[in-house]
């Protein structure tokens, strides 16, 4: 059986953002770990290792359909798919703090960095893996 096909542009602007999204689980986890055991900060448990994986796996799959479609579909697409995706990092840091300072009240200065260097590492990734991986396909296919 021969199981050689060409990717479609589809497909790998999906597998770079499934593969982006397992390097960020990765690489976010080690973080918080690193981060949380260095500044004894254990008091928020809402970012633990399950929402690291799933966020940080879920928002670089749908980065990587995003940046298929501004690709394929725009001639400047990928300047485009750039701002789009570090004005949304931008916006989830300052959402995720301000609704932990709606529930919760005074939001302390760990959460504000593990929360920033979580998202960092997820659109850092997004903005400069994702277009990486979609045009060297040998590492997806």
């Amino acid at each position: 059986m021969n199981y050689d096909y060409p990717q479609t542009d589809l497909s790998r602007g999906v597998l770079a953002g499934l593969l982006t999204g397992i390097v960020a689980a990765v690489l976010n986890t080690v973080f918080v770990i690193i981060y949380r055991s260095a500044t004894s900060f254990y008091e928020f448990s809402g970012l633990d290792i399950t929402v690291i994986v799933f966020g940080s796996i879920l928002l670089s799959i749908a980065c990587g359909l995003v940046f298929y479609f501004l690709v394929h579909y725009l001639r400047r697409g990928m300047t485009l798919y750039r701002v789009i995706v570090c004005m949304v990092t931008a916006l989830i840091v300052l959402l995720g703090i301000m609704v932990r300072q709606s529930v919760m009240g005074d939001v302390p200065e760990e959460f504000k960095l593990l929360v920033v260097g979580t998202q960092v590492i997820i659109g850092g990734l997004a903005v400069f893996f994702i277009p990486y991986l979609f045009n060297h396909d040998r590492f997806i296919s």
